[in-house]
Formats: structure tokens, sequence, C-alpha cells
């Protein structure tokens, strides 16, 4: 938990106000049964009503005070776990950001959302509850039973005893509730992770007819969330009865003995009175303590979960340089020096013993069928992924080295799955270089096919973008993702399966144009249609995570029988259309 102290930093003296004013109001909400008893014992039974109306005007005044004391607590404690929350929410935001990908993948997305707004929100929530209440509540307590034992030694030992079982109950209900816990936040991973699946795949699971499927899962899913919060919730519940319980039986012994002693004259009846009232502002304070530790016990289960990602080693952007032991006057710009790799818990490698030099301004094709591992290869080249064997270097001309962001700067990536974010084509388009001009991104929009359909936009440049492009069609998508790829200032374009939604028209025609503009950018473009790599200066053939072959496309379709199987399918394919 040291990572959660440094957001008290700038805010202990507002942490402080709060539970301040608020034993400074129960301070004075002692001092009522007190004045009750006087009211009983001295005012009442002479008629003395100047007496009365002074001791009940007392009885006000300390009422508004505490009225008063109790809203600044509140607005303190409110100001002190909001901006706690904040912060942590804000650097939460920023780590979960700048994990690298093996423990952003061991997380999952889902556990990370829950974690930065759930968890967050469930902490702030035990702040203001601590603040306001925690304190209070024992200190009521304590000066209850204080001010019980100044009154009558003999009776305050029944409080004594309601406060060792009141508070052995609190404690057995938090130790039997809190390992269900960390279960319910776990499960409600769960059900985040199943609901995000559902609608992001919706379209899929309408194509096939599998709604019924996806409720009845759902409804398994939050069945058994639901069964464990029920099961927390009777037990919590089971401290309201006990509490109640002992309550009563010792208000009936305390009433027993207090009516003998009120009958010999040793205790009078306004003293009784004050008794009463402070074992029922025990028993208040006692219900109000079991509440604040249930919330206080979920909010160190959510401290916890979020203390794990605050602990986490985050990419190093910036200050790392990367090795690269590249004789400067080589002509290569990178060489992929036997590369392997395993993602984490994977019984075999994804990548096996990956060998290939590529020179400056080359054209460098990968082709394999479906998980012979080119995207991984592709996440292992802009180091989103660090090799398990094996190096890659970049040269240090063409690639900035000092740090991993001044690197992937050097390095555009138009991913298989085109991704564009709320806001407008001009601002997708700047996330690929922020001080481009309206020229330069027609240019770039021309270049990757999609001038055209932009230019009938009635907004061109401005025109909405809804999140994930969902206003565009996949074909549109995927030229607005190179486009922002080509704008940018870079050594190195990578196509991972990018062109698959593009008609061979339009393919060839955006072919031509990165041959033709694009010539002193090294481009490497991953593919499973032969026809997007049958002009590349060399081409890598992948199987099953291993290179079965290297050349040009003559080259490979003469050799390499991996790469005519592929041919052979793909042009049967074409004829049979």
């Amino acid at each position: 938990m040291k990572q959660l102290g440094k957001y008290f930093q700038g805010r202990k003296l507002i942490s402080v106000l709060g539970p301040i004013f608020k034993l400074i109001e129960a301070l004075l909400e002692l001092l009522v049964p007190l004045i009750v008893a006087r009211i009983i014992d001295e005012a009442i039974p002479v008629g003395d009503t100047s007496h009365l109306f002074r001791l009940m005007l007392v009885m006000i005044a300390l009422g508004f005070v505490g009225f008063i004391l109790a809203i600044a607590a509140q607005y303190f404690a409110s100001e002190a776990a909001v901006g706690f929350a904040k912060d942590l929410t804000a650097d939460l935001y920023e780590r979960s950001i700048r994990l690298n990908k093996t423990r952003k993948d061991a997380y999952g997305g889902s556990s990370l959302i829950n974690r930065i707004a759930s968890d967050t929100f469930q902490i702030q929530t035990g702040l203001n509850i601590f603040y306001r209440l925690f304190l209070r509540s024992p200190f009521i307590v304590l000066g209850s039973l204080i001010m019980a034992i100044q009154i009558n030694r003999q009776i305050s030992i029944w409080f004594i005893w309601m406060i060792v079982i009141l508070t052995i109950v609190v404690i057995a209900i938090m130790k039997i509730a809190s390992p269900l816990l960390d279960r319910i936040r776990q499960r409600f991973d769960k059900l985040v992770t199943q609901t995000r699946e559902q609608i992001q795949g919706i379209r899929v699971i309408k194509a096939f007819n599998q709604q019924h499927r996806e409720i009845e899962q759902f409804k398994e899913t939050n069945q058994t969330l639901t069964s464990t919060l029920l099961r927390v919730g009777r037990i919590n519940a089971l401290s309201n009865p006990l509490t109640y319980l002992t309550v009563n039986f010792i208000l009936i012994g305390m009433m027993w003995q207090g009516g003998l002693q009120v009958s010999v004259g040793t205790l009078t009846q306004g003293q009784l009175v004050a008794l009463i009232n402070y074992l029922l502002s025990i028993l208040v304070e006692l219900v109000k303590l079991a509440m604040v530790l249930d919330v206080i016990n979920k909010s160190l289960t959510s401290a916890r979960r979020v203390n794990v990602i605050l602990e986490e080693d985050t990419e190093q952007l910036d200050g790392e340089t990367i090795k690269t032991p590249m004789d400067p006057n080589m002509n290569q710009a990178m060489i992929i020096d036997q590369v392997s790799f395993s993602y984490p818990g994977a019984r075999s490698n994804a990548l096996e013993d990956i060998q290939l030099a590529i020179r400056q301004g080359d054209f460098i094709g990968i082709i394999g069928s479906t998980g012979s591992g080119k995207s991984t290869l592709m996440q292992l080249l802009t180091k989103t992924y660090e090799p398990t064997e094996g190096t890659i270097y970049y040269h240090p001309e063409l690639f900035d080295t000092q740090s991993l962001s001044k690197l992937r700067a050097d390095i555009s990536v138009v991913p298989g799955q085109p991704t564009l974010f709320k806001g407008t084509i001009r601002s997708n388009l700047q996330m690929g270089k922020e001080n481009a001009t309206d020229a330069q991104m027609w240019q770039a929009l021309d270049d990757a096919q999609a001038g055209e359909f932009v230019r009938q936009l009635t907004d061109g440049l401005d025109a909405p973008v809804q999140a994930f492009g969902r206003n565009f069609s996949g074909g549109q998508r995927q030229r607005l993702t190179i486009a922002r790829a080509l704008i940018k200032d870079s050594a190195l374009l990578i196509f991972d399966d990018s062109t698959s939604a593009l008609d061979y028209v339009t393919e060839s025609n955006f072919q031509k144009t990165l041959k033709n503009n694009y010539q002193d950018r090294t481009i490497i473009m991953i593919s499973q249609r032969i026809h997007s790599l049958r002009h590349a200066d060399l081409i890598t053939v992948l199987e099953a995570g291993r290179q079965v072959g290297v050349g040009t496309h003559e080259e490979l379709l003469e050799e390499n029988t991996v790469y005519q199987e592929i041919y052979a399918s793909q042009s049967v394919a074409e004829v049979e259309k």
C-alpha cells in the first residue's frame, strides 16, 4: 500500500480537518445526555421554567454548532477523498497505458477498466466514510463509556460487556466476509469482460443467431456473481440482529439494576435516562461502525488491486537507449538476428529463429497462413513485445535509438484491425503528424486512395468520426488508417494485412503510389495475398512460426513448396470467382 501514500501529499490539512470537526461534533453530542439529566433532576421537579428554558437553549446551541461542524467535516472529507481518487485515477490510467504488452495481456482490458473506474470509486467512498465516521464512532463509544463510568461505575460494567460482545461480532463477520470480497471483484471482472465481448461482437452474434447462447452465458455469470453478493449480504445482515439482540439484553439488565438503585436513592432518574441515552448512542455508533468497516473492507480490497498496478514496471519510453551495435556504414535499415518469441504461458514459440536483413528503401513482404506468426513479428519490430531470444537491430542513422518513444516515432504502423478514434478525419490524421497542413493531409488521403470519398463528405477533413470509425465502411476505415501512417515522417512503414478490405483495383493503385512516392522509406507489408506482395524486393515465408523461405516472388514460386501451395490455392480461388 506504500504506493497509495503519495496521494495524501498536498491534502494533509484537509484530511485532518474533516476528522477534527467530526470529533468536536461528537464531543458536543456527548454533552446532550448530561443536559437532559439536569432538566429531569433539577428543572422539572421544582417547576423552574427559566432554568428549563436556559438548558433547552444550550441544547439548541449545541445542535446548531454540531450542524455547522458536520457540514464542514463533510466538505473537507469529500474534498480530500475526491482529490485523492482524481489523482489516483489519472496515474492509474497513465500506468495502465504504459504497461508493457505482456503484463497488459496478463491483467486483461476489463480488469484494468474496473480498477481504473470501479475500484478507485470504491476507494473514494471508503476514504469519505473513514474521514467522517471511522474516528467519530470509536470516540462516541469511548466517550459514552467514560461518561457512564462518571455517572455510575456499577452500571457501566454493562456497557463494557456490550462493547466487548459487539466488537467480537463485528470482527468475526469481517473475517468471514473479507475473502468473499476478493472473489466478488474477480467475478465482476469476468462479467465486464463478457459484456465487452458481446457488445463488440454483436454483429457476429446476430449473424450466427447466437443471441440465446450469449444471453444464457451472461445469465450464468451474473447468477454466480449474484450468489456471492447475496452470501456476503447475508453474512453482513447478521450484524444488525446480533447487535440489537445484545443491546436489548444489556438494556434490560441495566434498567433492572438502575431501577433498583433509583429506588434506594443511589441513582437519580435523570442519571438513569442519561445512561440509557449513552447506551443507545453506543448502539447507533456500533451499527455505524459495522457499516463503516464493511465499506472500508471493500475499499481495502480495491486498494490492493489498484496497488498491484501501481507497483508494476512500465515501459521506459524515455531515457533507455535501444541496443543497436549495427555498423553505421552497413547498407541495412534493420537486422532481425535469430529472433524467437513465446507468449507468456504458451507451450511453444510463436516465432522460431527468424533471420532477416532489411536494406534501406526495400519493400519487404511477409506471407504465411493464419497463425504463422506474421503479426507477432510486426509487434516485435515495434517493440510492443521483446524477443524471447535473439535481437532486432536498427540502423542508428535511420532510427533514433535514444529511447523507445523516439524509436517508435520513426515507425508507422497500419494494424490489421483498422482503428479510428472519435473526433474528425483531421484529428485522426493529426495523430500521425500533429502540425500537418491541409495540403499534406489531402496528399496522404490521395496516396491511400481515400481522397475521393473524403471530398464527397460535406465537412471534408472535418467530417465527424465515431468511436472505432463506426460511421465508415471497412474499406474506408482501412484507407483512413493507411493515410494516418503515410502522413507520419517515419523511416519504416509496416502494413499488417491492412489492404485486405480493398478491391484489387484500389490495392493496385495504392501499390503503385507506394512504389512511386515512398521509395525513400523502408516498407514491410504483411499479407496473406500473394497479389499484394508479388512486386516486393524480398518475401519471407512463415509457417507455424518458422521461416521456411526467403526470396523474390519468382524465386519462391520456383523453389518454395509452401509458397507454391499458397499461390496455387489463391489462383484457384481467383479462377472460381
